[in-house]
């Protein structure tokens, strides 16, 4: 399903490609109906792009399964987009913001620290939680600084802002906060504990992405290609990649 989402979105760059070197022959007609068409929208350059969707481990052991609809992953991005050519359907794109990536185990779980070296472990077996009587949820939690890239092919070559598109870049991120959270009940009451440690999540992560969309609304996806952990810091499990997909607004 992950390589799915990015085989459709080349096969459709490949269509819009074609699609634009059939319409540089159409007749004078036809080029004198797709005069420059203007979008209202507030004079500010660039756009606030907000994805949200769901995330998965790859390739991990048994013990790491998470469930997706409550690992969920936010971006929020500013982008710029610079026309390639005068009178194009291509752009490329550029941007910076913050990603922000949760993963919630489906066994009662959580990662601990063991001379820094990170390790899973059952709740149970954390001597923390000794008086634990029932777990809501274990999550990590994990926040980046990331600068998305992407070139982007529009059906409309004078108004891409009323377009629909299609895109396929990449994206490189610097994590700047990592915790766990377990939220559990202990003797009648209702706690929430948090360690603030990285857990030897690697610092820097980097991936493929793609979208396919129409104006301000998009569908996108997110393919890791770097290990999770940073080599040689973990024991017992293995070393995943992530993948992630959703839904997408942009503004402006």
């Amino acid at each position: 399903m992950k390589y799915a989402f990015f085989v459709i979105v080349l096969m459709g760059l490949s269509g819009a490609i074609v699609a634009q070197d059939d319409d540089t022959s159409t007749s004078n007609d036809s080029k004198e109906s797709t005069a420059y068409r203007y979008t209202p929208s507030p004079d500010f350059p660039g756009a606030l792009v907000i994805d949200y969707g769901i995330n998965y481990f790859d390739k991990n052991s048994s013990i790491m399964d998470i469930s997706p609809w409550k690992s969920p992953t936010l971006n929020v991005y500013y982008m710029y987009a610079f026309r390639i050519g005068e009178e194009s359907r291509l752009s490329f794109n550029i941007g910076a913001g913050i990603g922000s990536e949760k993963y919630t185990f489906k066994a009662p779980v959580t990662f601990t620290d063991s001379l820094s070296i990170t390790v899973i472990d059952s709740i149970v077996n954390v001597p923390y939680f000794n008086n634990i009587s029932s777990l809501k949820k274990s999550q990590m939690v994990i926040n980046y600084i990331d600068i998305p890239m992407e070139f982007r092919i529009h059906s409309r070559k004078n108004d891409h802002k009323r377009a629909f598109y299609i895109a396929i870049g990449g994206k490189v991120g610097f994590r700047f906060a990592g915790k766990t959270k377990v939220v559990y009940s202990e003797l009648g009451s209702k706690k929430k504990f948090k360690d603030l440690y990285n857990f030897n999540v690697n610092a820097v992560r980097y991936g493929a992405t793609a979208r396919i969309g129409y104006g301000p609304i998009n569908f996108w996806g997110y393919l890791g290609l770097n290990d999770f952990f940073t080599g040689n810091k973990t024991e017992g499990i293995r070393n995943p990649n992530t993948f992630s997909f959703g839904l997408s607004l942009s503004t402006f």
